[in-house]
C-alpha cells in the first residue's frame, strides 16, 4: 500500500512540473508570416532575412526589441549622384611685352635716343664710347625731323655725320626752295619780317618757305643759315610752331619731288 502511493505522488509532481512549464510560455505556436519570415515566440518578425539577437534585420529593416517592425525599403532609398558644375576657369593672361627701343626707318636704324652707353647718355656727337657700346646709330635731322644722321664710334669717341640723309621713299615737295636768279630764296608775302625762330609759334600756311637774310634762329637763339616753315597745328595743342634746319640739311632740292 505504501509503495502505491509513492507511486501515486510521483506521478502528479511530474504532471505539476509539465503544467507548470507550459503555463510560463506563450500558448501562441510560431507562424510564418505571408512575406516569408518567421514569427517567433517572443514576437520578433523577421522580414525574410536573418534577424540577431538584438533585433537588427540584415535585410535593411530595423526590429525592435518589443515585438514591432521597422519597415525599410530594400537597401534604403537612394539619392542619385549629382555632379557638381565644374569651377570656372580663368583663362592665363599674356603679359605685355616691353616696348622696344626706338627705331629708324629702313636702313636708317636704330635711332641713338633708344640706346645707352657705359657712360650713361645715349650716343651723340663727340661723346665717349668703348667697343661694349653702340657702334653704329642714327639721329633724326632735318625739317619736322624727316632726315636721319649716323653717329659712329670711332677711336673711342662719337663721330657724327656731316650733313642730313634722307629716305629715298618719301615725298619732299613741301620743302622745295625757290631761288631768284641770284640764288636768293624767294620769299612769300606771308613770310615775317622778324628772323623766324625754331619751335615759336607761326602763323603762315604749311609749305611755304622762310627765312631772313637767308637765315634763322635755331631753338637756343643761335643764328643758322637755312630755311623755316609753319606746320599744321599740333593735334595735342592746336598751335604751328617754326620748324627749321641748316640748309645742309634740307632735303630740298636733292630729295624727291623737289
Amino acid at each position: 500500500m505504501t509503495m502505491r502511493s509513492v507511486a501515486y505522488v510521483g506521478t502528479v509532481a511530474l504532471l505539476a512540473q509539465v503544467f507548470l512549464t507550459q503555463g510560463c510560455g506563450s500558448n501562441a505556436p510560431s507562424t510564418t508570416g505571408s512575406n516569408g519570415g518567421t514569427t517567433s515566440a517572443g514576437g520578433v518578425i523577421s522580414t525574410g532575412g536573418v534577424t540577431s539577437a538584438g533585433g537588427v534585420t540584415s535585410t535593411g529593416g530595423v526590429t525592435s526589441a518589443g515585438g514591432s517592425t521597422v519597415v525599410a525599403s530594400t537597401g534604403g532609398t537612394t539619392t542619385p549622384y549629382t555632379a557638381g558644375t565644374g569651377g570656372s576657369t580663368t583663362p592665363a593672361s599674356t603679359g605685355t611685352g616691353g616696348s622696344a627701343g626706338t627705331t629708324g626707318t629702313g636702313a636708317f636704324d636704330p635711332l641713338c635716343g633708344g640706346l645707352l652707353t657705359a657712360a650713361g647718355p645715349a650716343p651723340t656727337k663727340n661723346g665717349i664710347c668703348t667697343a661694349d657700346d653702340p657702334q653704329l646709330c642714327y639721329k633724326t635731322c632735318g625739317p619736322a625731323s624727316v632726315g636721319f644722321k649716323s653717329e659712329t664710334c670711332t677711336a673711342g669717341m662719337y663721330v657724327e655725320q656731316s650733313g642730313c640723309s634722307f629716305p629715298p621713299d618719301q615725298d619732299y615737295s613741301c620743302y622745295k626752295v625757290n631761288n631768284d636768279s641770284s640764288g636768293a630764296l624767294i620769299l612769300d608775302a606771308s613770310c615775317p619780317a622778324a628772323v623766324p625762330q625754331a619751335n615759336t609759334v607761326c602763323s603762315v600756311n604749311t609749305c611755304i618757305l622762310c627765312n631772313v637774310s637767308g637765315g634763322y634762329l635755331d631753338s637756343s637763339g643761335a643764328a643758322k643759315v637755312g630755311y623755316c616753315v609753319c606746320p599744321a597745328p599740333s593735334a595735342a595743342t592746336g598751335v604751328s610752331k617754326w620748324t627749321c634746319a641748316a640748309s645742309t640739311a634740307w632735303p630740298c632740292p636733292a630729295g624727291k619731288g623737289c
